[in-house]
C-alpha cells in the first residue's frame, strides 16, 4: 500500500503542477479506407508520417484551416514535390476535449464525427469516485493480489491527467512493473490510448503482472485495427 500510496502522490503532483499553466486542448484524426498515404495540413503545418491514418493531439480549441492531400496518380495535384489528391480544404471547429475525426471512404467521401473525452482535466481534483465506466465498474471482480478497484480508480484519474501519451504511457509502465491488476482494469488503461501501438505495448507489459490471464482474450475488443488484433492474438498464444 505504501507503494501504490507514492506512485499516486507523485503522478497526482505532476499533474497539479501544471494545472494553472494548461488548458484543454483537442485533438484531430484523419483515417482513409485506401492504403494511400495521406498528409494533412493545419494551419501551413503539414503532418506527414507516410501511412494512411494520422491523429494530431493538443490543438488549440478553435477554427482552424485543414487540408487533406491522398496520394494518387488520378487527377493529381502538386504538392511537396509529389502528385495527391486533394480530398478536403476548409475550415473545422475543434472543441475542448473532443477528437474530431475525419473518415475517408474509398471513394474519397469525407464524414465527420466527435468524440468527447472522458479524460480529466488539469485542475481537476479527486472526489473519491470512479471516473472511467462508472456503470461497469461496480460489478468488476476484486482479487485480494490485485490493486483495488478504488484505488486504481484514482491511478487512472491522474494518469488521464496527462497531456501526452508519452507521458501516460511512462505513467503506465511505472503503474504495472509495481503493482497486479485485473483484465478488467487493465481494459480501462488501454481505453486511455489512442493509438493501437501503444495499447498493445501495455497489453504485452501487463501480461506477467495480471491476475486473471485466462479472461485475457476480452482485450482484443480495445484494438481498432485488425493488425493489431492479430498481433495480440499471436502474443497469447505464445
Amino acid at each position: 500500500m505504501k507503494t501504490i500510496s507514492t506512485l499516486l502522490a507523485a503522478l497526482i503532483l505532476s499533474s497539479s503542477v501544471f494545472a494553472d499553466a494548461s488548458r484543454p486542448t483537442a485533438s484531430l484524426t484523419v483515417k482513409s479506407s485506401s492504403k494511400s498515404d495521406i498528409v494533412v495540413v493545419v494551419d501551413d503545418k503539414k503532418y506527414d508520417l507516410g501511412t494512411n491514418a494520422i491523429m494530431i493531439s493538443d490543438l488549440e480549441p478553435c477554427e482552424h484551416e485543414v487540408t487533406i492531400l491522398q496520394e494518387n496518380v488520378t487527377n493529381p495535384v502538386n504538392y511537396y514535390d509529389r502528385a495527391y489528391d486533394e480530398i478536403f480544404e476548409g475550415p473545422v471547429t475543434l472543441k475542448p476535449r473532443t477528437t474530431l475525426e475525419i473518415a475517408i471512404n474509398q471513394c474519397g467521401t469525407v464524414s465527420m464525427s466527435e468524440i468527447t473525452s472522458k479524460r480529466p482535466l488539469f485542475g481537476d481534483t479527486w472526489k473519491g469516485e470512479y471516473y472511467f465506466d462508472h456503470a461497469n465498474l461496480v460489478n468488476a471482480p476484486t482479487y485480494s493480489n490485485a490493486i483495488s478497484n478504488y484505488d486504481f480508480s484514482r491511478v487512472l484519474w491522474a494518469i488521464g491527467k496527462e497531456s501526452s501519451e508519452s507521458n501516460r504511457m511512462l505513467s503506465a509502465e511505472q503503474i504495472i512493473r509495481t503493482n497486479y491488476v485485473t483484465v478488467y482494469q487493465l481494459s480501462q488503461l488501454m481505453q486511455l490510448f489512442c493509438s493501437d501501438a501503444s495499447k498493445l505495448e501495455i497489453a504485452k507489459l501487463a501480461y506477467p503482472k495480471t491476475v486473471d490471464q485466462d479472461d485475457y482474450y476480452v482485450l482484443n475488443n480495445i484494438f481498432k485495427d485488425d493488425d493489431a488484433r492479430s498481433e495480440f492474438a499471436q502474443c497469447i498464444r505464445h
